[in-house]
This record gives C-alpha cells, structure tokens and sequence, in this order.
C-alpha cells in the first residue's frame, strides 16, 4: 500500500473546477477519413483485442438504470457504445454516405451533440436568427450530454441524483470576481441566492457539505471526513489535527503540510504559460520542491482528487496551469496573486441541484423548444418536468431535435470555401439519411469530431487530433438509510485502496420552498462518486486508451461485487449490512468524461497557438463548440462556447 493521506491542510482552498460539464458528445467512434475521401484503416480508440467486445455489449451490461425519463439511459449505454463503435468502424463508410437518402428540407443550422454547450448554441443561434430552422442530432437517448440524472424510488421517497455534470459556483458576485461569471443568470431563473436544506434528527452534529466537491480538496472544514486506512479504519478529520493520527511517515506528513502552506509561489510576468510549460510533478519537485522520497506518493493522494475534479488524469500528464485551474496544492497561490490576497473559499461556495445540471439543460432546451416538455413557471417544476417525446421531432417545428441519430459524416457539400450547404449523415434505428444545413455547429468532443468531420484543414485536423479523453464512473448507490455514517461521524468518506475513493452526503438547494428529497439518517439518500481511472507512468495518451478500457470491461457484477466488499470493510462496524441497507446501484460509465490537458494545451507549444484557439474559429460552414475548448470543463463553459458558436454561424448567414 502507498503511503498517502488525506487531504488539504492548515490553509483553506480557492475553488475553480467544478465537475463533468455537461456537454453532449458523441462517444468513440473509431475510423478516420482522409480529406480526399478515401477512408483510411479504421483506427480503433480500444487495444485490438477489445474491439469485438466493445461492438457486441448486451443489455445486462447496463445494469440497473432507475426510473422515469431517464431510465435505461445511464451513461454509456450498451447501444451507444456498440453504434459508436460498429457503424464507422465496419469499413463502408463512404458506401454508408452515398446510399444514405436526403431527408427534409435545407436547415439553417444543424448541431451535432445535444449536451449543455449544443442545446445553447440552437436556443442562442435562434434568438439571433428568429424563425429559423434548426436541426438537433444526439447519439443518445435523451438530451443532456454528461448533464443527465438517475432517478429511483427508495421505501416511498423519490431520489434523484447526477450522472455526471453538477455544480454552480455561487455566489454570483464573489464568483465574478473570482474569474467565474455566471452565464445566461436571468434566462435560466436563477435567484440572487440559494437556499440549501439542513439535515433533519441527527442524534450528533455533523457538518454535512453543500456539495460534493469541495471537502475533496479545497474546503476540508465544510464537511466531517473520515479517512479510511486498511488496518486502522476510519480516521476522522485529518487535516485539523496535522494528520496526527493518520497511519502515515513522518516525511510525508510534513511533504503534504509543506505543500499546502506554500501560498507564495514565485512571481513573474509570464506565470500562466510557464506552468503551462510543465507537468505538475515537475512542478511539485522542482519548484515546490517535494522530496523525491516521496515525490509518488504525494501523487498517489493527488491523482485522484485531479483527475475527479476535471483533470481526468494525473500529476505526471497535466500541465501545471490545468492543477492551478483546480486549486492544487503549490500552484494555488496564484489566486491569491490575483485577488489581492483574499483566498476565495471564505466566499465561494457550489450549489448543486438533486440530478446535477441536468436542471441548466431542461431549461436551455425550454427557452427555444417549451413544447418538448411538461409545463413548468418555476424551478421546482422545471425539475420535475417529464420529455413530451412526441413533440421532439416534427415536420412542421422550427426546432427538431433527433435523438437516437449517430452523426458518422459532416462535409461541405462541395469545395469548403464556396460551398453553399453542409451534408450530415447520421445513422437511426439502422438506418442512414442525410439532411443539409447552412451551417453546423459540432458540438461533441474532438475525438467525435476528427472522425467525422471528413473535409476539414490538416491544420485543423491537427488541433482535433492534440485532444484526448480519460473515463469517469459514476457510481449513484441508494441507501435506505444512513445511520452507519451518522454512527461514524462522519458525512464524507475517503479510501485509499480498492475501487472508488471518495464518496459523501450532500446539501441539495431547496426549490421554490420545496425540499426535493430528505436529508434524514433515517431515510433514504442517494450517495454518489466520480471514480477516475488515473495510470501512472503510462505513456500519454496511452494512458486515456487504457483507462478507458479498464471501465468499458467492468461488468456491472463486478462493479456491484467490489463495492459491497469496499463499504462492508468500512463501515460494518457502524452498523452496515449491505444487503439490509442498499436499495439499488447504477452504474454511468462516462468514457470521454475529461479531455486531459498536458504541457502547452492552454498556451500552445514552440511558437504555436493552442489546438483550443484553433478550433475555436469556424471552418468555413463549420463551427466547434463544447466546454472542452475552454479549458475547464464545467456547465457555465460549455454554455459559453455553444453561445460563442452560435454567434458565429449567425453571423455568417447574415
């Protein structure tokens, strides 16, 4: 067992990353087409061993998927994952395209991807561009990208819980000041402030935090956290004591105290494309100067907590200016730089709703498209609100979103520079069509992109080809109860070996006066965990590859089985029984959870812009959008960069 420990320390912690940002993309494909329209060998994401199993999964790899909407559309589904992979890489793409018949008429605007930054990007270009045709096309059953919830029924209590992006960095004015503006406040009805609910009949005090990122890393003192270490047990509250009971060395207890009191790192004008120049390991031992004895394990404790967070992978892979993005022990004190001193996590804080920002994309899809769902005045309602899926796809509507449509070609139709028209062919229910659009918006990630986009730019290509993406496995497990945490003390949890790592209770935001779910020890709660897959010493982006293939080859057994061994070791002794005490587990396997950013992603390297400016002007007929060009991948970027594209296509039909 590594040596590692618990986390932050005598300092509190900015906040800047906020998790899984919901925007929608298309998830492995695996063939690349030349630009003189021969396809090329199909390259597959996966090893070749793992190409059978990845375009054969049955239903029972699912698993269990909850109720309502969102049922049988946790994550990577088995379908998704099977088209995603089977219907580029058999080979005949350009017989695919040739064969597929025109269907509607010309779109002013079709996008490519249905998460956060693709459903902006059709309500914003129709608000410039009123009464225009626009087409929405998601591989996926239901819109949201990584913003979609599970939901469950638990002893009579309905339960809800986020499958990947959560989170709004409140409050507002604080949140500006800090370099985040929230985006769209008005139109997505958010108040000036937010209610959070309080827990009800603890026999103990127990502070349980607003959300479930910050006791991670940046806000140890919002939350009780126990720490478990395989033959102690439970430790609770490390960092207010200095680790004194933590089963840890001497040197790397004051390795991690070191490091987090470091709150004066070294000035210079050009600090931000300096740490984009390194790694943060190299920075951890070269300039914060680590111990190479213990260099590792400092790591070990960090990966997860990075890679979780936004990061995607770990210490030896992401530039440093990404870990300063995350307020990373050692490089966080650049905050304070810009913010004369003040340390924001006295101000800052996350709200998070019950399925996470699955609320931001119900409301961006009711702006433009309010028939496409129940009737909803208010936010309680709003969240409530169930898919009207007849209203979805209509001849007769300006606003059609198709879902269930894998988009394998994107071309101009004709020579890029002059042509009139853009070709997209997808794929639905086995069949191939195509439909032409003025203009496209792909809103996917640039794994997606690269493979479908068939004409663009070798310099374009390239700036595709420099992103690559690491898996989150989003665990949501439904508790009856849970009283072996308020028998430990403890709303968080922490583990160093095993699957998982960090799981805790949460404050959800009280709605319009309404509690959406309890927060009672005695009554039924959803726990949740971002589980990354970090490989050290792998080569990048091998390590992405393999990560990846580590989560699509867990069966949903395995995942059960290794969770009921992890929380019976931890918490038996308080009185758990897994079989009493846990009422359902789902499983969302997000494959593309993060794009992982190394050296010179932000600033670009030798001279070069950033492969994220590149893609950031249009292609001629053809724009980018998704959260992962700017950087952070959290909700209000993805929004950002769907209104930036959106603004470009209206402008060019103008």
């Amino acid at each position: 067992m590594s040596d590692f420990l618990g986390k932050n320390s005598l300092t509190r912690r900015g906040f800047i990353g906020n998790a899984l940002a919901g925007a929608g993309a298309l998830y492995a494909t695996t063939a690349l087409v030349s630009c003189s329209g021969e396809s090329t060998v199909a390259n597959a994401i996966f090893p070749k061993a793992g190409n059978e199993q990845m375009t054969g999964l049955g239903e029972e790899w699912n698993g269990p998927s909850g109720i309502g909407d969102y049922a049988g559309k946790n994550g990577n589904t088995a379908a998704v994952v099977n088209d995603a992979h089977g219907i580029i890489r058999n080979g005949s793409i350009f017989d695919q395209i040739s064969a597929a018949p025109i269907v509607d008429d010309v779109y002013d605007l079709v996008v490519v991807g249905a998460g956060i930054s693709g459903l902006t990007a059709a309500w914003q270009f129709r608000r410039l561009k009123p009464g225009s045709s626009v087409l929405v096309l998601d591989q996926h059953e239901i819109f949201g990208g990584e913003a979609k919830q599970n939901e469950i029924e638990v002893d009579g209590y309905r339960l809800t819980a986020p499958q990947g992006s959560t989170g709004i960095v409140v409050p507002f004015t604080r949140a500006a000041e800090s370099g985040f503006p929230i985006v769209f406040k008005d139109e997505l009805r958010f108040p000036d402030t937010f209610e959070y609910q309080e827990p009800e009949n603890l026999s103990k005090p127990i502070e349980i935090p607003q959300d479930m990122w910050s006791p991670m890393h940046i806000a140890w003192e919002r939350a009780d956290v126990g720490y478990y270490y395989k033959g102690t047990g439970l430790v609770k509250n490390v960092w207010r004591n200095g680790f004194a009971d933590a089963p840890i060395s001497d040197e790397l207890r004051t390795a991690l105290l070191s490091l987090e009191l470091q709150r004066t790192p070294p000035r210079r004008d050009d600090w931000e494309q300096w740490l984009d120049s390194m790694t943060y390991k190299e920075y951890l031992l070269n300039i914060a100067e680590v111990p190479e004895t213990v260099i590792d394990d400092v790591c070990a404790f960090l990966d997860p907590v990075m890679a979780a967070m936004g990061c995607g992978q770990g210490s030896d892979i992401i530039s440093a200016y990404q870990a300063f993005n995350y307020m990373m022990p050692g490089v966080s004190g650049y905050v304070r730089y810009l913010t004369d001193g003040v340390d924001p996590t006295d101000g800052i804080y996350l709200a998070t709703f019950p399925g996470g920002n699955t609320y931001q994309a119900k409301r961006f899809l009711q702006l433009a498209k309010p028939e496409a769902l129940s009737p909803a005045t208010n936010m309680a309602e709003l969240q409530n609100a169930t898919v009207q899926w007849n209203e979805l796809d209509k001849p007769e509507q300006g606003y059609r979103l198709r879902l269930g449509a894998t988009v394998f070609g994107v071309r101009h139709d004709g020579d890029p520079a002059t042509a009139q028209q853009v070709l997209v062919t997808y794929s639905k229910g086995g069949s191939a069509a195509t439909v032409r659009a003025k203009s496209v918006i792909c809103a996917g990630q640039q794994h997606a992109n690269r493979r479908i986009c068939l004409d663009v730019s070798s310099e374009v290509r390239e700036a595709m080809n420099a992103f690559h993406h690491s898996p989150v496995l989003v665990l949501n497990i439904a508790l009856r109860n849970w009283k072996f945490l308020e028998n430990a003390g403890v709303s968080c949890v922490r583990w160093f070996e095993g699957l998982g790592w960090w799981t805790g209770l949460r404050r959800n935001l009280v709605l319009d006066g309404e509690e959406p779910q309890p927060l009672d020890p005695n009554k039924p709660v959803f726990l949740t965990q971002y589980i990354p897959f970090t490989l050290p010493g792998e080569p990048f982006p091998d390590q992405c590859t393999k990560a990846r293939q580590q989560l699509f080859e867990m069966s949903i057994e395995e995942i059960q089985t290794r969770m009921r061994e992890q929380f019976t070791e931890m918490f038996e002794e308080y009185g758990f029984d897994w079989d009493r005490d846990v009422a359902e587990v789902i499983a969302n396997r997000q494959g593309h959870a993060y794009v992982v950013a190394p050296p010179g992603f932000f600033f670009g390297k030798d001279g070069n812009p950033a492969p994220k400016e590149v893609l950031r002007a249009p292609f001629h007929r053809i724009a980018f959008s998704h959260s992962e060009l700017f950087g952070a991948q959290m909700w209000e970027s993805a929004a950002e960069e769907g209104s930036r594209a959106a603004g470009q296509m209206a402008e060019l039909l103008s």
